[in-house]
């Protein structure tokens, strides 16, 4: 199975936009080679990798990551202080539930959003790497065989509520999530939502395995397609694309 290794952003500045993530999350930062990454030192969450790489401008961002914080009106200060820009804060409200969360974006542009969800920790840390696309339930059903995760149980009272509150079925079905069998993070959630198709995208994701070729061979059958397998400094990897177009690389 694929296990996780970076959330690679493509950039001109690696050094500056690794340290702007990495205050950002209280990561570490350190060169890697003509890259940069920055890495979560309780080992908890994903670790970032920034690439000196060309890509696409875009505005309905394909991939972007959600950062939960404890206090999203202090954090949204905080964050534009280090060089971030506001987008725009939004609220849903359906019967007696609400949620509020702002967009932002890095100093490269990149979308993220902020939000402090129930229960949240007293520290910051990617909640989601969220997938814009047309059906969540099929690309989620290709990204749980990749990856072994199990869907994230909802609970049918909760359905309930929406349905209650007028929530038409065909909307229950916007949002899916999918999570590490250890509850570790982060988890990926899937949401319908418009989505440009950049040729180069800002962010993808990276993964390792023991078996390179064959896990290659597996997710074919699973509906990914493959674009190139290239050489790098240290290692080969395979460039894939998921079912709804997505690149993501495994070596």
């Amino acid at each position: 199975m694929l296990q996780l290794l970076n959330i690679t952003f493509s950039c001109s500045d690696p050094e500056r936009l690794a340290g702007f993530w990495a205050t950002l999350l209280d990561y570490e930062g350190a060169p890697a080679g003509d890259s940069w990454i920055a890495t979560d030192p309780r080992g908890e969450g994903a670790r970032l990798r920034f690439n000196r790489m060309e890509k696409s401008e875009t505005i309905e961002v394909p991939i972007h990551i959600d950062v939960n914080v404890p206090d999203r009106e202090a954090e949204l200060d905080r964050i534009l202080q280090l060089g971030g820009q506001l987008v725009e804060t939004k609220s849903h409200s359906i019967g007696d539930l609400s949620e509020t969360w702002t967009v932002m974006r890095d100093p490269e542009g990149n979308g993220f959003c902020i939000q402090s969800p129930p229960n949240t920790p007293p520290h910051r840390y990617i909640g989601n790497v969220t997938f814009s696309c047309a059906e969540p339930r099929q690309l989620a059903a290709f990204w749980t065989e990749a990856l072994g995760w199990p869907d994230e149980e909802i609970d049918q009272g909760f359905l309930q509520q929406l349905r209650d509150a007028g929530v038409a079925e065909r909307d229950l079905s916007s949002l899916h999530a999918i999570r590490p069998p250890n509850g570790g993070r982060p988890r990926f959630l899937f949401q319908r939502r418009e989505k440009s198709r950049p040729e180069s995208y800002p962010i993808h994701l990276d993964f390792r395995t023991d078996d390179r070729e064959a896990e290659v061979e597996r997710l074919e059958r699973a509906g990914a397609a493959v674009v190139e397998t290239k050489e790098g400094q240290n290692l080969t990897f395979t460039i894939l694309r998921d079912p709804d177009g997505n690149p993501f690389c495994v070596g």
